[in-house]
């Protein structure tokens, strides 16, 4: 990029150097002089593209779509997240540019409805009820159906917010107008770094979406592998999510994540059951699994660590993790310094794998595992 950045004469008519694909004349040429675009253009449009509306379960297999696309929920409202809420709410950590904004680049942390908890309008109205009936309607007791069901959920709120956010390549490109060629040089070439890394995710993202599809639909329930721990208490805390691991429970290295590599994920949820409640982890049941390794690890814990761990770990690497704001507003410093170390280690835009080390030694508190079982 760097040597292509004088383009003079005939070269306005060439690509831009950049990579949008325009001319040089229709893009980059005289942008120093161009008016400065305003910072929440991107922000809206940004979240303007999360909140697209269609139905993941169309036309692949799943029966016909029905209703109106409605604002599904990746951690159930009912039976999980009323469970923890106080009046209604919980809390969540918030690491949007306006938030950094406003505490000074500190992660921060705010209360939302259950209702507005967890949500992204990526089914119908029928999918919904129909798809996730056994983990909405019945108690969840770590089935292998209801393990399929949600990692299905789970990993399609993952490929909506990959999706959504593969559009801000072309929101932000419009953000160095008015900024010298230095800067312009800089953020261009910020954009593609954010750009190869989404789209590798979303590359590796579809291949188990794909898997996970199929199995859904041929009800081929054993192509996903599950630990499922029971708690002699009530967990303060409800989360879903999935992600390429590149390292263990240790730091240890897993995956390399080399360009001819096609990572594995693993999908990690909790559960209020009755009348235990549960914590769930589960991987395509391949050779030598990422997953398996973390799921070996998490085993061997005493009772009284799994909980705690299990929490920092996801607090790490998933942002669609809520609290119950009384436990969590009880945290001592050391407590929520180490949950806002791990979380904001996992805010970097460009991919880089969370570094903050977990931390046996600070315990929050939690419920005692009383069993463990493989699915």
């Amino acid at each position: 990029m760097h040597n292509r950045v004088v383009m003079k004469g005939r070269d306005r008519n060439k690509p831009c150097w950049c990579g949008s694909g325009q001319k040089y004349k229709k893009c980059h040429l005289n942008r120093e002089d161009q008016e400065r675009e305003n910072p929440w253009n991107a922000v809206q449009a940004h979240r303007k593209a999360f909140q697209k509306k269609a139905c993941w379960a169309r036309d692949v297999g799943l029966g016909q779509c029905h209703g109106t696309i409605i604002r599904a929920h990746t951690v159930s409202k009912g039976p999980n997240l009323s469970r923890i809420a106080n009046n209604g709410h919980v809390l969540h950590y918030s690491a949007t540019a306006s938030d950094f904004k406003k505490t000074g680049g500190k992660l921060g942390f705010k209360s939302i409805g259950i209702k507005d908890a967890s949500v992204f309008s990526g089914f119908c109205a029928h999918h919904d009820r129909t798809l996730f009936s056994c983990i909405e309607n019945e108690p969840y007791s770590g089935r292998a159906d209801q393990n399929l069901t949600v990692a299905y959920r789970t990993l399609s709120r993952e490929l909506f917010g990959k999706d959504a956010t593969s559009e801000l390549r072309t929101i932000l490109r419009n953000a160095d107008k008015g900024q010298d060629l230095q800067a312009q040089i800089m953020l261009q070439t910020a954009i593609q770094c954010l750009d190869q890394v989404n789209e590798a995710a979303r590359r590796e993202l579809r291949a188990t979406y794909q898997a996970i599809t199929n199995a859904l639909v041929h009800e081929n329930f054993g192509v996903l592998r599950s630990l499922v721990i029971e708690f002699n208490g009530r967990l303060p805390f409800m989360f879903a999510g999935a992600w390429s691991p590149f390292y263990d429970l240790h730091g240890e290295p897993l995956q390399s994540g080399y360009a001819d590599e096609l990572l594995q994920q693993i999908f990690f949820s909790s559960f209020v059951g009755s009348p235990r409640d549960f914590i769930c982890v589960s991987w395509l049941d391949t050779p030598d699994a990422p997953g398996k390794v973390i799921a070996d690890q998490i085993d061997v814990l005493s009772g009284d660590q799994k909980a705690n761990l299990c929490l920092q770990f996801v607090v790490k690497h998933v942002e669609n993790i809520f609290f119950n704001p009384i436990w969590f507003h009880g945290l001592n410093q050391e407590q929520r310094g180490l949950l806002e170390s791990l979380a904001f280690s996992g805010c970097d835009n460009l991919g880089a794998p969370p570094t903050v080390v977990l931390r046996p030694d600070i315990e929050f508190a939690l419920p005692q595992a009383t069993n463990s079982r493989w699915v």
